[in-house]
């Protein structure tokens, strides 16, 4: 049974709503890492908490609420309503992450104008490592002014291997650019 409540969750508490927050999305198609990736960001939203709203500032509706913080919280409570759902519940607040995949929402172009690599349906079906969909997810879902925030990766591994047993996938290393050297130095004398 999920944990939810207007307050910052233990440890414990969390990974018994990750767990749950695993088998619901796998049961919709989602990979392991796409699931770690987001859990990395719920931990730092909301301590996986469906019930939490931002800085326990219970009502406020121009601020977040819920396991990704929706801003403004009357977004998402509004939705879940108008459908008869508990906007605190965990399966509610999974429905809508769940519509928001089928309905091509929420995800998008970053706080800085860039295009995300693929589409909200693509990174549910993504193996890249969950510290690269982590970051993925904090810039082209969550898009905080600040996306520099490295420990929501470290997070998204430790969710990864919590969930499977085994250490998470490295990231790729980047590819070594070797840039063309000028003509004009090629036909430079020594």
């Amino acid at each position: 049974m999920s944990i939810s409540g207007n307050r910052y969750l233990s440890m414990a508490e969390m990974k018994i709503n990750a767990y749950e927050i695993w088998e619901r999305l796998f049961a919709e198609g989602w990979t392991i890492n796409a699931v770690a990736g987001v859990l990395g960001n719920m931990q730092s939203e909301s301590s996986i908490n469906p019930g939490i709203w931002e800085s326990l500032d219970a009502g406020n509706l121009n601020g977040g609420y819920s396991l990704v913080q929706w801003t403004p919280a009357s977004k998402y409570i509004d939705w879940a309503n108008a459908r008869g759902q508990d906007p605190s519940q965990l399966e509610t607040a999974l429905d809508r992450i769940v519509w928001e995949v089928e309905n091509d929402v929420q995800w998008g172009y970053s706080a800085f104008g860039e295009p995300p690599p693929y589409d909200f349906y693509t990174f549910t079906q993504s193996m890249e490592a969950p510290s690269v969909l982590a970051m993925y997810f904090i810039r082209f879902y969550e898009r905080p002014a600040d996306v520099n925030q490295p420990w929501r990766g470290t997070q998204a591994d430790f969710w990864y291997e919590y969930l499977t047993g085994e250490e998470p996938p490295n990231p790729p290393d980047p590819p070594i650019s070797r840039k063309k050297m000028p003509i004009y130095m090629m036909l430079r004398p020594f």
